[in-house]
Parts: C-alpha cells; structure tokens; sequence
C-alpha cells in the first residue's frame, strides 16, 4: 500500500472516531440530562378534609292541603236573593255568604208561631181546671202534646229558614262563585269553595325502610316553585298508621305556617326532612376535589417530599375514596380520607401520581 494511501486510511479512522465519541458524549449528557430532569410544576388549589357537623335527610315530593277546604252548597232548593260575598274574599267563621228567597217558609213560621201560642194557652187553661179538680189528667196530657208538637213545628220552619242563609263553617278564602243572583239552586249545588290557608298541610310518601327514621314533630323544608320560589319550614305532624301494600309507601302529614297566604292548596313543594344528627361528625370536602371514573371515584392527596421542613416539594398521589351524602358544593367521605389531608380543588386534568404542585389558592382554575 502506498504512502498516501495509509494516511488517508488513518485521518478516516481519526475523523471517525472523533465523530463516534461526540456522539457517545452527546448521548451521555443526554441521557444525565433525562436523569436529572423535572418537569415544571402544575399550578393548583386545595383544600383540607375536615370533619363537620353534618345532618342527613330525606327527599320526597309533596302536595299543599288546607286544613279545612269544603264545596259549599245547599242543602234546601231554593232563588238566590242575596249574594253577600266576591270572589277570592276572605271571611271569618259565621260570616252569611248568600241567603235565598224564603217568603213560604216565613209565612209558615208565623202560622206554626200562632199554633204554638194557642197551644200554650189552652195548655196553661187546661192546666189551671187540672189544678181545680174539674179536668182529667188524660186532658191534661192531651193539651201538653199539643203543645210540644206546635213548639216542634215552630223549630222545623226555623231550620228551613236558616236552610236559606248559607255562612263561612271556618275562617278562609272563597274561590270564584259558581251561582248568579236570582238563579234556582237545587239541594246539592256547589255555590263556592272555600280553604283555610293558614296553616297548610303537606302530605307526601316515604318507602317503608324509612319508617324508624320518622317521628312527630320532625323538622321539615318545603320548598315551592312560584315566582323566585319559597322555603317554608314545617314539623311533621302525622303519620300514617299503615303502609299501602301497593306501593309499601307511607303516607306523611306535615304542617306548615302561611301568614301572608302566598301558598295555596293544591300546589306542589319538594320536602327536605332533617333526620337526626350524625353521632360522628364525617369527613367533608369540596365536590371539586372529587374525580369520578368507571374504577371509582377518587381525589389527589398532596405530600411534602421535602428532607428540609423548611422547603416544599410537594406531589400528588391519587387516592381511592368513598363518597357519602352530596350537598350544595360539599361532600361527606366514608373511606379512604382522614381529618387534615391536603386534597387538590382544581386543575386535576393536568396530574398524575408523582406530580410535582405548587399552590396558588388566589385563583380558580379548570
């Protein structure tokens, strides 16, 4: 081989190996690189889990009763001559609300009022020969039934006449009238309804398993949708005394105030009934800390890695838990988090176990 040849053959081997080693350095520092690399930390907020005092209930779903709600209507036929009252009027127990035409029942009372006054009459006459020994007894008797059937003929044209005037039985509100004045009504015929709207009663069912969680005088919610809508606090007061084989429901009576008579009979609430309180007050946290997935809901517990007490390195692990009762923006935990752990509030999506956090509280984040 020549002379030029073989120099050639070594600057090749010098320029390769040259390359290879920086490549095998570069791949090195590389690779101490990867090693010792950390990935920026994820902003978060948090939260710590804590226990709170805390008072379960149960839903359902009610219907406003009046206490007292009744279809006046009449119980002799008769021409309406007054109408006392307008619709949608409130009025007081005794209050007359329509009276009908009762000219042949006045005339009977003064004719049955004259036969009672000629009965007392010859009674006392009667009774003054009984005195004297000039009458019998049996006359005597006679002239008494005499006039105890006027006396009782007197009272039936009374009752017909007060037949004629209908009053309020109970405080409340009259509905829309259904008669006009001057119109026949029959005995039967539903003149106006008429509801005591203060108190209401809520009646509403419960399945059987509930029944021991149940007593008089439980505290209780209604909440009505009308306007903004309306929270009314109430007590139960009665509580059915069977179960209905159909549905194993129990029927639930409760009681509520209505001074303003904002509330009507009939409308529909959504009950909250406040069960005892918990003996053991649970963990609480936010719903926001809470990821739900198909192996099962869990939340991000926060750990201080930190050899130095005086410096965080704070990750995050997943934890597996399981939730109790939801309300508003809180949730009890029944296992997996104790009193005092630190759990993420938000920016869950960007974790996984072993992320690096810092926390920023100020903010909100998704």
């Amino acid at each position: 081989m020549s002379r030029p040849m073989s120099k050639m053959l070594i600057y090749t081997g010098i320029f390769f190996a040259i390359l290879f080693g920086i490549y095998g350095v570069k791949k090195i520092l590389f690779m101490w690189y990867m090693s010792h690399y950390q990935p920026p930390a994820v902003t978060i907020s948090e939260t710590t889990a804590k226990r709170m005092a805390w008072q379960s209930y149960l839903n359902a779903v009610g219907t406003l009763n009046a206490v007292n709600g009744v279809d006046l209507s009449s119980e002799a036929a008769g021409i309406i001559e007054e109408l006392r009252f307008n619709s949608g009027q409130y009025v007081r127990k005794g209050d007359v609300i329509l009276s009908m035409r009762s000219h042949n029942e006045q005339a009977t009372l003064k004719n049955n009022q004259a036969t009672l006054q000629l009965a007392r009459i010859n009674y006392e006459r009667e009774k003054t020969l009984f005195d004297k020994h000039v009458s019998s007894k049996a006359a005597l008797d006679s002239r008494y039934a005499e006039l105890l059937r006027a006396q009782a003929g007197v009272e039936s044209a009374q009752a017909q006449i007060q037949q004629k005037t209908i009053t309020a039985p109970f405080d409340g509100r009259l509905g829309i009238r259904q008669v006009n004045l001057g119109q026949y009504v029959s005995p039967g015929t539903v003149l106006v309804t008429l509801q005591s709207l203060d108190p209401l009663y809520v009646s509403f069912s419960l399945p059987e398993q509930y029944l021991a969680d149940l007593y008089l005088g439980q505290n209780i919610d209604v909440s009505v949708n009308f306007g903004k809508g309306k929270t009314v606090q109430g007590t139960i007061t009665a509580i059915n005394s069977k179960v209905e084989p159909s549905s194993r429901n129990v029927l639930v009576q409760a009681t509520i105030p209505n001074p303003n008579y904002q509330l009507y009979p009939g409308m529909y609430g959504l009950v909250k009934i406040w069960l005892k309180k918990d003996k053991e007050m649970p963990v609480v946290v936010p719903q926001t800390a809470i990821s739900y997935s198909l192996s099962g809901d869990y939340v991000f517990i926060i750990k201080n890695e930190s050899d130095n007490k005086n410096e965080k390195n704070l990750h995050v692990y997943r934890q597996y838990v399981k939730v109790g009762e939801r309300r508003d923006s809180e949730a009890t935990i029944l296992e997996g988090l104790k009193p005092g752990d630190s759990v993420v509030t938000s920016g869950q999506l960007k974790l996984q176990n072993g992320t690096r956090v810092v926390i920023d509280n100020s903010v909100e984040l998704s």
